[in-house]
């Protein structure tokens, strides 16, 4: 078999020192049987020659036995955790972390999984409602009315999971269309941004906290035990992260008025706040919408602002 030198580097690059080692022989000939018979370490220390840059010329036996050591003597261990990393700050490699399993998953099988959720979850509701006035029976609207709505009704008899299930939940056709048209032009980019097991703990925080806040401000404030529905709160604080993410990104009001996302994040806020404690009449649970913003603001910072 031919020798096939392998060039470790034809022209120093600028800045570094040429390397006085240039070839490696890959050839079974450079490690014959003479080779290693005749080769003796303090002989050929004593034979050991010096280039004009100082560096030491190797004789071709001695290269032989390096590149055998480098190679195949390392790499017959197997062991990879205990190898020498130049790009590791502690001088020692370790593997990779491994990727968690669900930012692993393709992000549209969270996203129109939720949006699925939420599909599904309307058109219970809906067959609970048509039901009930067409045959008189309530016990599906009654399961649904125990188990997917918040309040405090439903936390003292200790339906703790509604301040979860509530989050997937949507009675209304306007509330659902509203919802899934903010959620489908806003959720992609938080994704690409969060990737998905943030976006989902981004996506449950929003929901919980704006039922808690539900609960706390029809409780204690308001004194009146009203039912919500979580999924605004949700849908809110995807909003507010993308607000903060890209402030300069442009909101187009009710679909039509553009306004900058910088303005219309304290907008909003102002706006729910305001209707929370004045507007008693209304059907919209604005304190849990004020919950869910507040959520989205406070993961930015968290996950962003303060990491910087």
């Amino acid at each position: 078999m031919a020798s096939i030198p392998l060039l470790l580097s034809k022209r120093p690059p600028i800045g570094h020192r040429q390397c006085a080692i240039r070839f490696f022989d890959l050839s079974v000939s450079s490690l014959s049987a003479k080779a290693s018979l005749n080769f003796r370490p303090a002989q050929a220390l004593h034979k050991l020659a010096l280039d004009s840059t100082g560096n030491v010329i190797l004789p071709k036996s001695l290269r032989g036995v390096l590149q055998f050591v480098r190679t195949r003597a390392l790499n017959a261990t197997h062991r990879d955790g205990l190898r020498f990393n130049r790009g590791s700050s502690s001088g020692w490699g370790r593997p990779p972390p491994r990727r968690d399993w669900l930012d692993s998953l393709d992000s549209n099988v969270i996203f129109y999984g939720i949006i699925a959720i939420n599909v599904g979850v309307y058109l219970v509701w809906q067959s609970a409602i048509s039901s009930y006035r067409v045959m008189g029976d309530p016990t599906l609207l009654m399961f649904l009315r125990n188990n997917f709505l918040v309040d405090i009704r439903n936390i003292s008899a200790g339906r703790i999971w509604t301040l979860l299930t509530a989050c997937f939940s949507h009675k209304d056709t306007s509330h659902a269309l509203f919802n899934g048209l903010t959620f489908y032009f806003m959720a992609p980019a938080v994704m690409r941004l969060l990737g998905n097991k943030r976006f989902l703990m981004l996506y449950f925080l929003g929901g919980i906290s704006s039922s808690l806040a539900s609960v706390a401000w029809n409780t204690f404030v308001r004194h009146e035990p009203v039912s919500s529905h979580g999924a605004s709160g949700a849908i809110m604080a995807t909003i507010a992260l993308y607000a903060c993410a890209f402030p300069n990104n442009t909101f187009l009001i009710f679909f039509v008025i553009p306004c900058p996302a910088w303005v219309f994040l304290p907008g909003i806020l102002i706006y729910d706040g305001w209707r929370s404690i004045s507007d008693k009449r209304t059907t919209t649970d604005s304190a849990g919408h004020v919950g869910g913003l507040l959520t989205g603001v406070g993961y930015y910072v968290w996950r962003f602002a303060l990491r910087r």
